[in-house]
């Protein structure tokens, strides 16, 4: 459990919690509800605020949001905010135009899927509480509709491809308003009743759109520009490595290459991989300790996670745990293995698919890996790739 300041999750709390009721009450008085729908309503979202506080800082005190949204908690808060005070105002339209797919999509990425379906059932049920209409169908039709758009966005690609889960989570609204509103009319369909619904879709297309181009751009793929220029051989850190020993340069370039195919078959973070294998030779190239470490990935600006996994890869007293060390260490042994081999022989015949298997049931590989993630299937890719890449290696002489 990670520990975290006080202030921003008391604030955090208290700007879930409170604002909560007291829209859901002052939103009672303006639709001129009875006393007891207004402590109906009052008593129903206090209940809703008070768990949905408890587990938003259960799950952010576990460390169990995803992407960075532990350190940046008032995302959360301001689109929770923002659909809270939308889902007071629906009950001014019609039900078939309530706005909860888009929000509750935005609301899951700036925390996680449970407090992002959590959020989305708790308005819902206020909205449908101040319009005093039956609760059961906009429930289904909301919360379904936005659990398999939650579940379509659960990742995002590094090339943005949303279009298919957009038309793909729209066109499941559409179905859902069309059962669940339209053919209850029991009146001769028309272009005129699906309206609505297709104003709502069109409205939700537009801000999902853009909220999934925020999330790209600042979350999901933010340090992607990073990765690119600290990963290209002509950055200054890598010149300099090639300049101190040509050696430990092309070591590490060619680590990097094989490091790349394996992790993409390994469904690995390949940025932080790629990165840690052009960088996993510098500690000991320039004689750096672990603090020289540290303060050389931060000189170099390292996105936090590449950072990390390069101090823990190269402090002698770490195992190997992730599944990005484990392959970059593999692939290091193999092209060193291949180097020395050319070192002592440009013309030696090598079989490398007998190579590749005696390093790979070495005891000592073995130990290394065994408190490590990999996984049997995971150790058959890296058997086959460094296969598939025997071609590779001759560049190597």
């Amino acid at each position: 459990m990670e520990t975290f300041e006080k202030k921003p999750l008391i604030i955090s709390a208290v700007s879930i919690f409170f604002p909560t009721i007291l829209v859901a009450v002052g939103a009672s008085f303006l639709f001129k509800k009875s006393y007891g729908e207004i402590l109906q309503i009052g008593v129903m979202t206090a209940l809703f605020a008070l768990f949905l506080t408890f587990s938003f800082l259960y799950e952010l005190l576990n460390n169990s949001f995803d992407y960075d949204n532990t350190e940046h908690i008032f995302r959360f808060v301001l689109v929770y905010e923002i659909s809270l005070v939308l889902s007071a105002l629906y009950p001014f339209f019609d039900v078939s135009g309530w706005m909860f797919v888009a929000l509750g999509v935005a609301m899951s990425l700036f925390s996680n899927r449970f407090t992002g379906l959590f959020s989305t059932a708790g308005l819902i049920m206020m909205s449908c509480m101040l319009t005093g209409t039956d609760l059961l169908m906009p429930f289904i039709v909301y919360f379904l509709s936005t659990a398999i758009a939650i579940m379509l966005f659960r990742s995002i690609d590094e090339n943005f491809k949303v279009s298919f889960s957009i038309f793909l989570s729209m066109l499941t609204l559409l179905v859902f308003e069309t059962a669940g509103f339209v053919f209850l009319k029991n009146e001769e369909l028309n272009l005129e009743q699906f309206l609505m619904p297709i104003v709502n879709i069109s409205v939700n297309t537009i801000i999902l759109f853009g909220i999934l181009k925020y999330f790209n751009d600042n979350v999901a793929n933010r340090y992607r520009n990073m990765y690119l220029e600290i990963n290209d051989q002509e950055y200054d850190a890598l010149i300099k490595l090639k300049e101190k020993s040509k050696e430990e340069y092309f070591r590490s370039i060619h680590t990097a290459y094989l490091t790349e195919r394996i992790a993409k078959a390994c469904g690995c973070n390949v940025d932080v991989a790629k990165n840690l294998a052009y960088y996993h030779r510098i500690k000991k190239c320039f004689g750096y300790s672990q603090n020289d470490l540290k303060k050389f990935v931060k000189d170099n600006s390292f996105p936090p996670e590449a950072a990390k996994v390069l101090v823990e890869f190269s402090d002698r007293n770490s195992s190997l745990i992730r599944k990005e060390s484990c392959i970059v260490y593999l692939s290091d042994k193999l092209i060193y293995s291949i180097m020395q081999i050319f070192a002592s022989d440009k013309n030696a015949k090598v079989n490398y698919n007998e190579l590749i298997d005696t390093m790979l049931n070495k005891k000592y590989i073995k130990e290394a890996l065994a408190d490590s993630d990999m996984t049997g299937r995971d150790m058959k890719n890296v058997r086959e790739i460094m296969k598939k890449e025997i071609l590779y290696y001759d560049f190597l002489r």
